[in-house]
């Protein structure tokens, strides 16, 4: 080989040394990936060291659209900018929706090209597709309810059910739970005691979880019972005679004495009823009692599947008077009512004041008692 040529070969291979020696920009740091909720904002940051003359690009990798070139924005989403400084290029995604979701590349226009990847995951709250999942229901009582609830979300939501009041309740007719997990909540043969409020309860770990209320009513006949079947009370007093009943729905509810006067509230009267989901407590005050209130009163209750009604007896009590005559003053002795109710149930009465409650068993609804009786009326009363 010739001098010259030698020469060629060591400039040639001079000129490859000199090439390889020239610093090449590199990636500072790894790519990211990036969880943000919907409707949040993403940023990806990007550091090149030793960059020189070349330039940074971000692309969305799906598409294959280019983003932003060095410090401009080239889309024309109105989300997207681009924020350079201190060998860093920012890419913002402002308001991020679920299609935004994926990878994004950051660019650096060497030969051969450089490039580093950044994921971006969008996560979305659970939502309750009102339309899709069940409504209120009402059914009766034995008939099956299957209760639906569809949510959505990203990552895909699980669904709990509950009892808005946190009592347990039955699910194939034998297990009591307290919560049930799935998009169905399946009752078999439904009592009454399954009336109530049910939620189901969508969470992914994405704030804030949400919830749909859902009231299941159990429809049955009514079905009522007096809270005493017989109740004796002075004269001149103010008793309360009470019934309880169960059913669902209600049409009417009252109270009638002796089979025709159905009553109302008044001066004489006070009709009142509390309700608690299908129990309800029946309430009459009578007041001021005097032989016209003596009777049988009876509570109704209906609906349209049927009606119930419960009888109570009420006995009216007064007392003889004694009087003293001498030649100048006349005194007249009464024994004021001072008791509501006589109860009989005591069972230390002694013998003289069994008589007294077995003679009043047999009266009438409006019976008179001497002084003495009513003396041991109301020891037995006080015991």
């Amino acid at each position: 080989m010739s001098r010259a040529a030698l020469i060629t070969l060591i400039g040639v291979s001079v000129f490859f040394k000199c090439s390889d020696s020239v610093d090449l920009p590199r990636f500072v740091g790894p790519g990211s990936n990036v969880t943000v909720a919907v409707g949040r904002d993403a940023v990806f940051t990007c550091s090149v060291d030793n960059l020189q003359t070349f330039k940074v690009a971000w692309l969305r990798v799906d598409t294959q659209t280019v983003l932003t070139i060095a410090a401009h924005v080239i889309t024309k989403n109105h989300r997207i900018s681009v924020i350079h400084g201190d060998g860093t290029w920012t890419l913002v995604l402002r308001d991020v929706t679920p299609a935004d979701g994926g990878s994004y590349m950051c660019q650096v226009n060497t030969e051969p090209m450089m490039s580093q990847l950044h994921e971006l995951h969008v996560v979305v709250p659970p939502n309750i597709d009102d339309e899709a999942s069940s409504s209120d229901i009402k059914l009766k009582e034995g008939e099956s309810a299957a209760l639906r609830c569809v949510a959505s979300g990203t990552p895909t939501p699980t669904v709990t059910w509950r009892r808005e009041d946190s009592r347990h309740f039955k699910i194939d007719n034998q297990t009591l739970v307290s919560k049930w997990s799935g998009k169905w909540l399946n009752i078999s043969n439904v009592e009454r005691a399954t009336s109530g409020a049910y939620l189901c309860i969508a969470t992914n770990g994405v704030p804030p979880s949400v919830s749909k209320r859902i009231l299941l009513r159990v429809v049955f006949a009514p079905s009522i019972r007096p809270g005493r079947a017989a109740i004796r009370a002075l004269s001149g007093t103010k008793i309360s005679l009470q019934c309880s009943s169960e059913a669902y729905p209600i049409r009417s509810m009252y109270w009638v004495l002796n089979g025709e006067q159905r009553l109302a509230n008044s001066s004489k009267y006070r009709v009142s009823v509390i309700t608690r989901e299908y129990r309800h407590t029946m309430t009459l005050e009578v007041n001021d009692m005097s032989r016209e209130d003596a009777g049988s009163y009876r509570c109704h209750v209906d609906n349209y599947l049927g009606n119930a009604q419960a009888e109570i007896s009420l006995h009216i009590l007064t007392t003889t008077t004694s009087t003293t005559t001498t030649t100048t003053t006349t005194t007249t002795t009464t024994v004021q009512p001072t008791t509501n109710v006589v109860s009989y149930e005591d069972q230390h009465m002694d013998q003289q004041d069994r008589d007294v409650a077995e003679d009043l068993a047999q009266e009438d609804t409006y019976v008179v008692l001497s002084q003495h009786q009513m003396q041991n009326l109301e020891m037995i009363t006080t015991l």
